[in-house]
């Protein structure tokens, strides 16, 4: 995921205290044709992985 200037504010106002606690990735979808169907969507919620490393957080406190 690319880092604009809005998340970049976003990213500043994480402190050491936001870190500590985990960071949830939540990837959902309801069928199995939308695996098949929806790929992107799937790639672009797993891509909230890469975000929130970017934002911080180690891989250890990433639970998707």
């Amino acid at each position: 995921m690319t880092l604009t200037s809005s998340n970049l504010l976003s990213h500043q106002k994480i402190q050491r205290c936001h870190l500590d606690a985990l960071a949830v990735v939540y990837v959902r979808q309801s069928t199995l044709g939308q695996l098949q169907k929806h790929q992107e969507s799937t790639r672009m919620q797993y891509a909230l992985v890469d975000y929130a490393q970017s934002l911080g957080w180690p891989t250890e406190r990433i639970l998707v």
